[in-house]
């Protein structure tokens, strides 16, 4: 009688559901939150000068 494995057991083997190696990542790591808060710096200057326009249109 041959003892069991460990190829045989169960608990070794990988899941069918594992995800897939991940990909080479590049070295630089982008500060997303920074970006995000820059964006939506941008976005308010933009509606403010936008703002301004209008209100410099209709004043005249």
């Amino acid at each position: 009688m041959k003892p069991k494995g460990s190829k045989d057991s169960p608990a070794h083997k990988a899941p069918l559901t594992a995800s897939p190696p991940v990909q080479h990542r590049s070295g630089l790591a982008w500060p997303w939150g920074l970006v995000a808060i820059g964006t939506m710096a941008l976005a308010w200057v933009g509606i403010y000068l936008l703002w301004n326009g209008i209100v410099f249109l209709f004043s005249l």
